[in-house]
């Protein structure tokens, strides 16, 4: 796996099998992950369409796995424990009542091993609950944004499948911790808050 900003988008290259939250998501073997930054205040019509002319300008292969957020790339949190990196952008700006419009949170996690289709999925369910966490634990009284998602990948290793992700099992507790990490660190980057 290699990783690096360009145009204002992190760019993940790599051997992957996984499964997104996001835009033109599903389960699939992809070669390049993507978080993409885009203007505050984006609301274009055609969300799909305009990643892909996002992904032909950056030259990545098809299929692949993206995300749209408005936080900086400069804000981006990297944090590696073992056989996983989690990639994380936070921005929580004035929420309303109903918790509509208040940013974005994306999760990208890549693990070097075999994970089982259960385990991808308790991951992407670990990731969401850790998020949950990590704001609660800021002092936020909710548990993400409206347009939040995630993105667990693997690239095959010479190690046993992985066959759960929960939050007890070796790689949840790594999870948990990288994501509660990510989030909280990417907000105080971002300087948002509740006003």
């Amino acid at each position: 796996m290699r990783h690096y900003i360009k145009d204002s988008t992190l760019i993940i290259e790599g051997g992957f099998e996984a499964l997104s939250s996001g835009i033109n998501g599903g389960r699939r073997h992809v070669d390049h992950l993507f978080n993409h930054q885009v203007q505050l205040g984006f609301d274009h019509f055609e969300p799909a369409q305009y990643m892909d002319r996002m992904v032909d300008s950056l030259q990545m292969q098809r299929p692949c796995f993206g995300l749209l957020t408005a936080v900086n790339m400069n804000n981006l949190c990297v944090m590696t424990d073992d056989y996983l990196t989690t990639f994380v952008t936070a921005g929580i700006t004035h929420p309303s009542p109903h918790r509509a419009n208040i940013g974005t949170i994306n999760i990208i996690v890549v693990i070097k091993g075999i994970l089982s289709e259960s385990a991808m999925v308790g991951a992407v369910v670990t990731a969401t609950e850790a998020k949950g966490l990590a704001l609660l634990g800021m002092g936020f009284d909710f548990l993400g944004t409206t347009t939040d998602a995630v993105i667990v990948a693997y690239e095959k290793q010479p190690r046993p499948c992985i066959e759960y992700a929960g939050p007890y099992t070796d790689l949840g507790k790594k999870i948990t911790k990288t994501v509660i990490t990510g989030v909280q660190e990417g907000i105080k980057k971002t300087g948002s808050d509740t006003s």
